[in-house]
């Protein structure tokens, strides 16, 4: 199973250059990937901002998103911009997508939020269709290259299974660590992968949140949950709850989910301090 960490760039007010010493340090230290959490109405740098700075302040590291909120974006503009990443950054681009549940953030986009699901199901074949190098409007093909990007989908409904096994590459699983379910589901996507007469094996991710050190950085990355899922307070709670505060249950995590077949797992930091990401190195690498 892959290890990845997460960029801090949900987290409020942290300055770019601290991306790319970020990603500098995870690919010295050893992990294999580094993640971006996507949300608009918050004091965060942008998800595809934050990797685009990442892959050119390094050379291996596969640049993930867990996830993006695709239907905030316009379907060409956000093909375009990923096609370019993954120009960029070589076939180190792996996409997660997902509707959320914030609606403050469509709403700031002139975006219907009862209607995300729909628009994503639209969204992706415009998208495949632009990395494919095929013209999406107009007469000329709008990726700078024919590009392959894995595209996995987030969330827990039949529609997420329905995309991961038709139309995308996989599953992304939410960042709380509910085993036997996600196990179940993670079978559901499998089984639906190999209906669906695909070849091979869809990818399955898990993330989870972290905060390594004593009990002031703790509370800090409490601190950070409480604010960050503050529009949804019972679920703030159980990722505070859920929080990983010390190596031995980050090494305990790893080994419940490569138990569980998941092909990679994304550790988000909520303390922006390199100091976290030498001490989860420390833990797991």
């Amino acid at each position: 199973m892959k290890i990845g960490i997460g960029l801090p760039n949900h987290c409020a007010g942290v300055p770019g250059p601290l991306m790319v010493k970020w990603a500098r340090r995870a690919e010295e230290r050893g992990f294999e990937s580094v993640t971006t959490i996507d949300r608009l109405i918050y004091p965060s740098m942008d998800s595809i901002v934050a990797l685009a700075l990442a892959a050119g302040a390094t050379t291996d590291l596969t640049l993930v998103t867990n996830v993006l909120l695709a239907p905030m974006y316009p379907p060409v503009l956000l093909a375009k911009q990923l096609a370019s990443l993954a120009d960029a950054a070589g076939p180190r681009l792996s996409i997660g997508i997902g509707v959320g549940s914030r609606e403050d953030d469509y709403t700031a986009v002139g975006v219907d939020y009862r209607k995300r699901g729909r628009l994503l199901d639209e969204q992706v074949p415009v998208m495949r269709q632009a990395w494919r190098g095929e013209a999406v409007s107009g007469n000329s093909p709008i990726s700078p290259a024919p590009v392959d990007i894995p595209l996995l989908f987030g969330g827990r409904s039949d529609a997420t299974v329905r995309r991961a096994t038709t139309v995308g590459d996989g599953w992304v699983a939410g960042a709380l660590r509910e085993y036997p379910w996600q196990s179940e589901f993670a079978d559901r996507v499998r089984a639906g992968w190999h209906a669906a007469g695909r070849p091979g094996h869809p990818q399955i991710h898990a993330s989870v949140n972290f905060a390594l050190g004593n009990d002031a950085v703790i509370q800090g990355g409490r601190d950070h949950l409480s604010r960050y899922y503050g529009f949804k307070p019972a679920y703030a709670q159980l990722n505070i709850d859920d929080l990983i505060a010390t190596p031995d249950d980050a090494r305990a995590t790893v080994c419940a989910y490569r138990d569980l077949g998941f092909d990679r797992l994304l550790f988000h930091p909520t303390v922006a301090s390199l100091d976290q990401l030498d001490r989860l190195a420390d833990a797991l690498l």
